[in-house]
């Protein structure tokens, strides 16, 4: 599903933010419209047009950042449990 897809169903705003979107070239600015996936490639979801959706660049690329943020969060956090776990145990 393109933009311009996307565009007709969805309308010129971000899903995040709700702000119009720049639409013109050059495609490659932080009021871009470009495509969020809103679930992970590893959920299935890259090939279904039912998971995507407009936002701009800038908020697309914060919210995975943000999301990455969280997972290396999460990781350190189960390291530390299992390292703990492993201390009681010896």
């Amino acid at each position: 599903m393109s933009v311009k897809a996307l565009r007709s169903t969805f309308g010129d705003r971000c899903h995040w933010c709700g702000l119009p979107m720049d639409f013109a070239p050059p495609h490659d600015r932080p009021e871009s419209a470009t495509i969020e996936h809103l679930h992970d490639a590893t959920l299935g979801s890259v090939r279904k047009p039912k998971y995507r959706r407009l936002a701009h660049a800038v908020c697309n690329h914060t919210r995975n950042e943000f999301r990455m943020q969280a997972e290396r969060a999460f990781a350190a956090w189960v390291a530390q449990r299992v390292a703990q776990a492993g201390s009681d145990q010896g």
